[in-house]
C-alpha cells in the first residue's frame, strides 16, 4: 500500500512538473495567446505589400500624366491639333505683299473664324479674317477691287487678301505699335483713339492689362501669345 501511494505521488509530482515547464517554455502565457504574434507580423506584411502596390500605381498614373503632357506639348501635336495653319499659301504671299507679319494673320484668323471661312460671327463679321460688311466695302473702294460684293467675304482668298490689307493700313495709322493695331481691329479704330487720348496712351503704348475693355484685352492677348506660337512652330517652315 505504501509502495503504492509513493508511486501514485511520484505519477502527479511529475505531472504538474511537466505543466509547469510548458508553461515556463511558453513564457507563461497560454497557447491561443502565443499563437497571435504570427499573425500580427502577417499583418504588418500585408499592409506594406498594399501600401507598395499603391505606390506602384500612383508612380504609374504620375508617369502617364507626364508621359501624355509631354506628348501634348510636343511640336508635331500642337501643329496638328492646336496651331493648325490652312491657307498657309494665301497667308504668306498677301502678307507679304502688304508687309505685314505673315504670324500675326494666322494668329488673328485663328482667334477670329479658327479657319472656317463661312464664319459669321453675331455682330455680322463674315469669313476668315471677320471683316465687318461696312469696312469690307471700304477696304474695297480702298483697294480699287472690281466686282466687289458682300459674298466675295466668305471667299478664302479674297478675305485674307482684303484683311491683309487692313491689317498694314492699322500698322502705318498706329506707327507700327502691334498692341494698338490689334485693339484697333478688335474694338475698332475710333475707340482705340478715344482710349489713347483718355488715358494718355501714346504710340509706345504696351500694357496690354490697362485696355480698359476686358474682350479685347483678352483678345489682344491671346493673339499676341498665339502669334509668338505661331513664329515658334513655323519660322523655319515657310517660303521666304
Amino acid at each position: 500500500m505504501f509502495g503504492k501511494s509513493k508511486k501514485s505521488k511520484g505519477r502527479r509530482a511529475t505531472g504538474r512538473g511537466g505543466s509547469r515547464a510548458r508553461r515556463k517554455n511558453a513564457g507563461g502565457r497560454t497557447a491561443p495567446r502565443a499563437a497571435k504574434k504570427p499573425a500580427a507580423r502577417n499583418s504588418g506584411r500585408g499592409r506594406s505589400r498594399f501600401f507598395t502596390r499603391w505606390q506602384a500605381v500612383a508612380a504609374a498614373v504620375v508617369l502617364a500624366a507626364l508621359l501624355g503632357w509631354m506628348a501634348w506639348r510636343s511640336d508635331y501635336v500642337q501643329m496638328r491639333f492646336v496651331y493648325m495653319w490652312p491657307y498657309q499659301r494665301e497667308i504668306v504671299t498677301y502678307s507679304q505683299k502688304n508687309q505685314v507679319d505673315p504670324f500675326l494673320v494666322a494668329a488673328v484668323i485663328k482667334n477670329e473664324s479658327r479657319f472656317k471661312p463661312g464664319a459669321v460671327s453675331g455682330v455680322g463679321a463674315i469669313g476668315l479674317m471677320q471683316i465687318m460688311p461696312d469696312t469690307g466695302g471700304w477696304i474695297a473702294k480702298q483697294m480699287g477691287l472690281k466686282n466687289y460684293e458682300l459674298q466675295s467675304l466668305y471667299n478664302p482668298e479674297t478675305n485674307i487678301r482684303m484683311g491683309c490689307w487692313y491689317l498694314s493700313e492699322l500698322h502705318h495709322e498706329f506707327k507700327g505699335n502691334l498692341i494698338l493695331l490689334m485693339i484697333a481691329y478688335n474694338a475698332g479704330r475710333g475707340n482705340t483713339h478715344a482710349w489713347m487720348e483718355a488715358n494718355g496712351w501714346d504710340y509706345d503704348f504696351g500694357d496690354i492689362s490697362r485696355i480698359p475693355y476686358a474682350d479685347t484685352r483678352h483678345y489682344v492677348a491671346k493673339v499676341m501669345r498665339d502669334r509668338d506660337e505661331y513664329y515658334r512652330l513655323y519660322k523655319d517652315k515657310i517660303p521666304k
